[in-house]
């Protein structure tokens, strides 16, 4: 039996599966489901299937709750419910989610080992495991091109919708085009605060490795810029209305611009530094 492929459904693991198959590699594609991924991600995983796959008489093998090696784990449909069910969250430092949802439910499946979408430029993620995208020296963007060459959609970073290692970026874009998954991982925090201060602690948990930004302080920080964005341009087109050559006109426009960038630094700033705290720990 040929080692399978371990696929998240992201660029590198998608290049993977394309450069093996059409080298004349036959096994299993294997995606251990969460179930909390971004629902883009479910979606590019039909689509790959659909478009790619299934011409050359292959097919993804989701691993569900009963590949999960731990009971209560496997009661419970996905990441999300087990951590409201029990009131707490994935946490960076000790990745007992990636554990349990992710690498137990493929063990489970096989324990031969794994052929695994890591590119040349995440080579200190290794750590001995097979890796072909490193061995060929095929990095990120070479992953991007694989695809591309095959006339594919290049799918998103896969993960976890609210998986502690993403960006104020991706927050952000899952905000924008998901708020209530972002609300039901804000109350998430709100559930494992309670738990934790019923047991006589005072501090407050939160998705954020540095453990200083709430999802509430991310959404409020969003919804602010937003409406510094709307009022600004609201201001803007009243000072347009004034005549063009007036010196008027353009000392308000100068100054709106200069309040408006000062105010968006100042609201960026917080949000960095747990970005910045984010990243720290991705390398240790």
């Amino acid at each position: 039996m040929a080692r399978p492929i371990s696929y998240g459904a992201g660029v590198n693991s998608t290049a993977l599966a394309i450069m093996l198959v059409n080298e004349g590699w036959r096994g299993d594609i294997v995606f251990a489901n969460t179930g909390a991924e971004w629902p883009e991600t479910y979606c590019y995983i039909a689509y790959f299937e659909s478009e790619w796959l299934a011409p050359r008489g292959l097919a993804i093998t989701r691993l569900g709750p009963e590949w999960r090696t731990k009971k209560r784990c496997k009661e419970l449909s996905g990441l999300m419910e087990y951590c409201e069910t029990y009131g707490m969250v994935p946490l960076a430092g000790v990745r007992w989610c990636t554990r349990e949802y992710k690498v137990a439910p493929c063990e489970t499946y096989y324990d031969g080992g794994y052929l695994l979408g890591i590119a040349a430029d995440e080579r200190q993620r290794q750590k001995g495991r097979l890796c072909p995208l490193i061995d060929r020296g095929i990095s990120r963007e070479g992953c991007i091109e694989i695809i591309q060459s095959e006339g594919l959609d290049v799918p998103q970073k896969s993960g976890c919708y609210f998986c502690p290692f993403q960006r104020n970026d991706q927050w952000r874009e899952l905000w924008r085009r998901h708020p209530e998954l972002i609300e039901r991982a804000a109350r998430l925090e709100e559930i494992a605060t309670a738990r934790v201060r019923s047991q006589g602690k005072h501090w407050g948990v939160t998705l954020d490795p540095s453990g200083k930004v709430s999802l509430r302080d991310r959404i409020d920080a969003f919804e602010r810029q937003i409406e510094l964005i709307q009022h600004s341009a609201g201001r803007l087109q009243t000072a347009l209305l004034l005549p063009k050559s007036s010196e008027v006109r353009l000392a308000f426009m100068k100054r709106e611009i200069e309040v408006c960038q000062e105010l968006l630094t100042d609201l960026l700033k917080e949000l960095e530094e747990a970005d910045a705290a984010t990243k720290k720990e991705q390398t240790l």
